[in-house]
């Protein structure tokens, strides 16, 4: 049965702002690594194909300016500098990729025989994530003519640039850039374009190529700043039809089978959980219900994917159906907590919903914070155009519910996880549903978050993917869109991806989108070549509505 999920015509009254409240840490032991699965999944994941214009610059152009875009992404008035150099990375020296660096001398070099220290970059419109051993000197010689021809799942053509002081010898550039700056705008207006630039100055902006199977940047090892790698998905909701097939299968971890061997190569994860986890709460007797719930053995399957952490900060952790009040929140903490899965955005108190969850991963301390803007937003007055919904399911002092969207709220407490955590990302839940760009009002809520310190900012809650944009040098990524849920009436709805972020130090050094489409109302499986590519471009099709509104 085809099920939707419709945008309540709800809205939630204004109720007083609690004061600012100091950040709070809860201890994690690391989750175990579901290690026999982990190299099937890879496997799955090594091709990601993305549609992308041909917009290419004239060969004759040497150094263009570094007021590019990034693949697409571009600023707004007073808003993204796409272009300009994330907060704390510093240009690295060049330097040549000699015949001995390359490995056709003797000279040290990477597997792949990529030169030691250096990465071969494309733009992130690229739709491939690795060639083969020998392809990246084809590339950059000019002896490749299309990307097809190395794995790309849509035709383009190759342009092999060059970053000065980096250039291979005998290839052969139809443009040579003097720092990594232009380099980056290049991409953007050479969406076929590659070049070996040193590894140190890689930033998420552009697509690093594994070669041979190793990839330079998210398989790096050495150095004093190891990279962590963090998985983040979408909604989970676990009632209706999911519940129904986990029961009917006798296997609550079902749902993750075919995507925890990828999932469980992040270093850390966490997902959105949109629904109740109980015992004592029955099945709504409407298949077509919008209260969702299931039995804690679903958490099993969390744990096979690997999930460390949970934001419970949305519209169906509290608001139901049933008439069961705050009561599956309730069962659903009790639930995590025996389960042993830590959780944030909502809690027994106000205090508790506010607090983000911290952990330490590989050095690094994480903190994680969910706010939710559709049943708790204070600000923003309710309609389904703005995305909220007329309820109160926030927090008070002594009262259970979400962590509400009050701006001034939220970013003190980012502001004070920022001074305690390296890397802080808060998850908002806000949007309109089905609706493929944010509103206005949540992107002022992610760039506020930005402004604040946020390493990053990731927003949930339109059931479909959108889009993504730079704004002061870091990336916010709007929706990932349905990870399990029953909704298989469009492939809008029955899509979505996993977000997967490379850091070092407190930088996002890498980002990529894992297709996932939901089969038999229940299960996700990563996508193919050309189910990805159509999947990143409605991605990119998002992003460019958002700058051409230029908001």
């Amino acid at each position: 049965m085809d099920s939707i999920e419709v945008s309540m015509s709800m809205s939630s009254s204004p109720s007083a702002k609690p004061p600012a409240r100091q950040g709070k840490k809860r201890g994690l032991s690391r989750r175990g690594f579901v290690g026999g699965l982990a190299a099937a999944g890879l496997a799955a994941a090594g091709v990601a194909a993305a549609k992308f214009g041909a917009n290419q610059t004239p060969a004759g152009i040497a150094t263009p300016t570094t007021t590019g875009q990034l693949a697409g992404v571009a600023s707004s008035p007073g808003a993204p500098v796409v272009g300009a150099t994330p907060p704390g990375s510093s240009p690295a020296p060049a330097r040549r990729a000699s015949a001995a660096a390359t490995g056709n001398g003797g000279g040290a070099a990477s597997p792949g025989g990529i030169p030691a220290g250096m990465a071969l970059v494309t733009s992130l419109r690229l739709p491939l994530f690795g060639i083969g051993g020998d392809d990246w000197r084809r590339l950059l010689r000019g002896e490749v003519d299309d990307w097809q021809r190395v794995g790309s799942a849509v035709s383009s053509p190759v342009k092999p640039l060059a970053l000065k002081g980096a250039e291979l010898d005998g290839a052969r550039p139809v443009a040579t850039f003097p720092d990594y700056e232009a380099l980056v705008a290049g991409l953007d207006q050479q969406r076929g374009g590659v070049a070996l630039v040193p590894l140190d100055s890689v930033d998420f902006r552009v697509n690093v190529l594994s070669v041979d199977g190793t990839d330079p940047l998210r398989d790096r090892s050495e150095g004093a700043e190891p990279t962590l790698r963090i998985g983040v998905v979408g909604d989970i909701v676990p009632g209706r039809n999911v519940h129904a097939h986990m029961a009917q299968y006798g296997d609550f971890t079902r749902p993750f089978l075919k995507v925890a061997p990828h999932l469980s190569t992040y270093d850390l994860t966490f997902a959105n959980l949109e629904g109740n986890l109980s015992d004592t709460l029955p099945q709504p007797a409407d298949p077509h219900s919008f209260s969702f719930v299931s039995s804690p053995a679903m958490l099993d399957g969390f744990k096979l994917a690997g999930i460390d952490a949970v934001t419970l900060a949305n519209n169906h952790s509290t608001w139901n159906e049933e008439g069961w009040g705050v009561q599956g929140l309730l069962d659903t903490l009790d639930a995590l907590d025996a389960a042993g899965v830590p959780h944030f955005g909502a809690g027994r108190t106000l205090d508790d919903a506010r607090a983000p969850w911290s952990t330490i991963i590989k050095g690094k301390s994480v903190a994680l914070l969910g706010i939710d803007g559709v049943t708790a937003n204070y600000e923003v007055p309710p309609g389904s155009v703005a995305g909220v919904v007329d309820f109160d399911a926030g927090a008070k002092a002594e009262t259970p519910g979400t962590n509400p969207f009050v701006t001034r709220q939220f970013l003190d407490d980012i502001t004070a996880a920022v001074a305690e955590a390296d890397i802080v990302i808060p998850y908002f839940h806000m949007g309109e549903e089905y609706v493929a760009v944010p509103p206005e009002w949540a992107v002022a809520g992610a760039r506020a978050a930005i402004d604040a310190g946020a390493t990053m900012v990731v927003t949930l809650h339109p059931h479909v993917i959108q889009g993504m944009e730079v704004y002061n040098g870091k990336p916010i990524v709007y929706s990932p869109g349905n990870f399990i849920f029953d909704q298989m009436f469009s492939v809008e709805v029955r899509s979505g991806y996993i977000l997967g972020l490379t850091l070092r130090g407190n930088r996002v050094v890498g980002l990529r989108c894992h297709g996932v489409e939901i089969e038999d109302f229940h299960q996700p499986r990563l996508m193919t070549a050309g189910e990805q590519a159509d999947l990143m471009d409605r991605f990119w099709a998002s992003t460019d509505r958002l700058i051409a509104r230029g908001t």
